[in-house]
């Protein structure tokens, strides 16, 4: 998700590159604290020890430097999706979840908050769309790279790597806002093993 804001080529000045990561950092550690609808422009510069003048300098409005800090987030969940090893043959997956799989839950509890407002119902179409080519795009190039040679079709292999990513993002989204809790609730854990059963069988 390519940031928008109209001081994009700053990025290769090391000081812009300091900022931007002092500003991405604290909009992640005020989103462990409030709503990410009720932190400001003001709260963001305070606790980045910056003036709001600068915050604008790098970000044209709190959207931009919202969506640029929460794809920061997204690389540990991607990572932790690659690592879930897949193939071809889905019946010689492990009936276990991975322990990346159980990994990538805790990497999206992490930033529970973050992900709650940008998958929610009124989130951000482009972070959902960019974390679920993300996602597609490492099981894809994993797929590829693990298919016979003999028995190689692309276009499958891309079907089934964006339906397991849309999957996943679904599951994500509704556990982040709590959905699969209460009394006949599941545990992560729990959920954890039911997302690893789907997967297994969703080639």
């Amino acid at each position: 998700m390519p940031n928008t804001s109209n001081t994009r080529g700053a990025s290769r000045d090391p000081r812009a590159r300091r900022t931007r990561a002092l500003l991405r950092s604290a909009v992640l550690d005020l989103s462990m604290e409030k709503d990410l609808d009720g932190i400001t422009m003001g709260d963001i510069a305070e606790r980045a020890d910056v003036n709001r003048a600068t915050v604008y300098l790098h970000y044209k409005d709190r959207e931009d430097l919202l969506l640029d800090a929460t794809e920061s987030t997204m690389d540990g969940v991607v990572e932790a999706a690659r690592a879930c090893r897949l193939n071809s043959d889905t019946h010689t997956l492990p009936d276990t979840a991975p322990v990346h799989l159980v990994g990538l839950f805790a990497q999206v509890d992490k930033h529970r908050a973050v992900y709650r407002r940008m998958l929610g119902e009124d989130g951000s179409p482009r972070f959902a769309a960019r974390l679920e080519q993300r996602l597609a795009q490492a099981w894809f190039d994993q797929l590829r790279a693990e298919a016979s040679p003999d028995a190689f079709d692309e276009t499958a292999l891309l079907v089934r790597a964006h339906f397991l990513s849309g999957a996943l993002l679904a599951v994500v989204g509704r556990w982040v806002r709590g959905e699969f809790e209460g009394e006949n609730g599941m545990s992560t854990a729990e959920l954890t093993d039911v997302t690893w059963a789907l997967i297994r069988g969703g080639g």
